[in-house]
């Protein structure tokens, strides 16, 4: 039986890809058509034609090109077994860090709802938490920040962790001397798998929903935790050592930066 060709327009209906991209396999090498006629007509065997799907299979799965290249070159089964668990294993770390994002941005947009709904109020608030990374913290002072220890980039295995990472200010409530007071550390809202990240529960506490700038008037930052005092005493509630500043947003507006802030001020019942 005399071999069957398929033509390049052929080739890329059936793959649903444009005659382009046909063409540029071919001048990548990695599907060459058997037969090229005087006149350029490009002519695709069957082989050719099953070897074009494999491409674009795994063009489809996110392998890069010279990775295909040399996937061409399998010797036998074996070898197109090995690369296919290879490669699942990487799509499962993706697809691990795409659960990440995913579960990031939603619990960014539950937090960030609390500024729309109660914008510069207390909540009593139940089972929150914030992480904190204790390889790379700054003390706060009149002069600015410096940075106390910084081996984070030295150790840290989570960089999805690292990079979406926020700013959260340590206080003292009880002494205003005290050598933690003003400490900032690199916190997140998600969990990680290095050992240096560590959680701070939040079983029950006071959180303050701040929208403002409270670098433009530092009283009213003390106004803020003097109500916290306040409060917990009308609920009955006696407040732990250090509040802690989680700072998510900035935008400027009317030329002076706003800040979208939970200040949450961790508290137990007095009867516990």
């Amino acid at each position: 039986m005399a071999e069957k060709y398929f033509k390049t327009g052929d080739i890329a209906k059936f793959h649903g890809v444009s005659s382009d991209t046909v063409r540029y396999y071919d001048k990548e090498n990695l599907v060459t058509p058997s037969v090229v006629k005087d006149n350029k007509y490009r002519y695709y065997s069957l082989n050719d034609a099953l070897k074009f799907s494999n491409v674009t299979w795994l063009r489809e799965l996110g392998v890069p090109l010279k990775t295909i290249k040399n996937w061409l070159d399998y010797k036998d089964l074996t070898d197109v077994s090995k690369f296919n668990e290879s490669y699942l294993e990487t799509l499962l770390l993706e697809r691990e860090l795409l659960d990440k994002k995913i579960y990031f941005l939603q619990e960014l947009n539950r937090r960030l709802a609390s500024f729309q709904t109660k914008p510069n109020m207390w909540e009593v608030v139940k089972d929150n938490y914030i992480f904190t990374c204790d390889g790379f913290n700054f003390t706060a002072d009149d002069k600015g920040f410096n940075i106390n220890e910084s081996n984070l980039y030295d150790s840290q295995e989570d960089v999805f962790w690292n990079k979406t990472s926020m700013i959260v200010y340590q206080n003292n409530l009880r002494d205003f001397h005290h050598p933690k007071k003003g400490e900032v550390y690199c916190s997140n809202i998600i969990s990680s798998i290095d050992q240096d990240i560590k959680k701070i529960s939040f079983p029950t506490a006071l959180r303050y929903n701040f929208v403002g700038n409270p670098f433009s008037d530092m009283r009213k930052m003390q106004e803020i935790l003097n109500e916290a005092k306040e409060h917990a005493i009308t609920h009955q509630l006696r407040l732990e050592e250090y509040c802690y500043s989680l700072f998510y947003l900035s935008q400027i507006k009317e030329k002076s930066p706003v800040y979208y802030v939970h200040i949450y001020c961790p508290v137990y019942y007095t009867g516990e």
